[in-house]
């Protein structure tokens, strides 16, 4: 049984997703220079919307999975872009640069809670995972259409690097969280990864 109280209250901070000036523009800027990265694969040329779109919303939707959770459970939660991880995505972006690194910020939270905190880093991996798995699908559906591979690839890799168990990233989080759900995520993305270049 759902106690009604408690389930009024957390859909109640679950409507209560905040953005301050501060936030939107610092997640502007590394949107520019995502997509600045994901127009340089073909030189600034011509490219598809969808491209773009499927390129820019691994990274956003990875950034604001963690955002919304994170004030679901309370707590603050805002995204600020790094100076050196801007410098690097910026670099990034010049055409002749062949491996490109897209890490322009990260979501700062504010949580005590070891497992709500374990659970914030595994959404973002989470939904990367689930968006490439709907890519590979219809990159099986629709063979003759090319985004939705990069769609597969692009998310793939954003959960596995992501996933890598050291340093600030989620990796580290979710390991230290539940080594069971770590060894699940990374197995999974791994073989997302491997499926994705078999299409």
């Amino acid at each position: 049984m759902v106690n009604s109280y408690t389930k009024n209250s957390n859909l109640r901070v679950l409507f209560k997703i905040k953005f301050s000036k501060l936030e939107i523009f610092h997640l502007s800027i590394a949107t520019i220079l995502v997509t600045a990265v994901g127009l340089s694969f073909n030189g600034y040329r011509s490219i598809s919307w969808q491209f773009l779109l499927i390129f820019v919303s691994a990274f956003l939707v990875h950034e604001l999975a963690h955002k919304f959770l994170a004030q679901f459970y309370g707590s603050w939660s805002e995204f600020r872009a790094n100076l050196y991880g801007l410098i690097v995505t910026a670099i990034s972006a010049l055409p002749f640069i062949p491996f490109k690194f897209i890490a322009p910020g990260a979501v700062m939270i504010d949580l005590s809670d070891r497992g709500k905190f374990g659970k914030v880093a595994f959404i973002g991996p989470l939904t990367n995972l689930v968006m490439g798995l709907m890519f590979l699908i219809l990159s099986y559906k629709f063979a003759d259409v090319g985004y939705y591979y990069i769609g597969t690839v692009f998310n793939s890799w954003i959960a596995l690097f992501n996933l890598f168990p050291f340093g600030n990233l989620d990796g580290q989080k979710i390991f230290s969280w539940n080594k069971i759900v770590w060894i699940i995520m990374i197995a999974s993305s791994m073989g997302l990864f491997v499926l994705s270049y078999q299409i």
